[in-house]
């Protein structure tokens, strides 16, 4: 993996994840109106549109926990400083049992700090 990029990623999944099992609404500013999320095949666009299905959430209480991840700068985007990052873990929500999840972010330089271009967001459910 480049270092700067498992740098920017290890960063960002830090703020990410601890904002998200917090204060959600402090997610707000890693996004942009340029930016899209999919959400368990669901399409969302622009930070109000983003925030207010991150909001409506059912659950109270969240835990992640990262089994792995993978970064990349992303070539000819934002002069190679685009970082594309894919994240594998584990979801724990209310009493709920935990559930593995797979989250792919496209982030994107906006001056000295990084947003979230595109996110994807997929709970790993097996049925028999």
């Amino acid at each position: 993996m480049n270092p700067q990029c498992e740098l920017i990623a290890t960063n960002f999944a830090q703020v990410y994840y601890s904002a998200f099992q917090g204060d959600r609404s402090k997610l707000k500013d890693l996004y942009c109106e340029a930016s899209q999320m999919t959400f368990e095949g669901k399409s969302y666009q622009g930070t109000a549109d983003i925030m207010k299905k991150l909001q409506e959430l059912p659950f109270k209480k969240v835990m992640h926990s990262i089994t792995s991840f993978d970064c990349q700068p992303i070539l000819g985007v934002d002069g190679g400083e685009a970082v594309t990052l894919v994240i594998m873990g584990q979801l724990k929500t209310d009493d709920d049992p935990p559930h593995s999840f797979v989250q792919n972010f496209l982030l994107r330089k906006a001056g000295d700090a990084y947003v979230i271009g595109n996110e994807m967001f997929r709970m790993v459910l097996h049925h028999s």
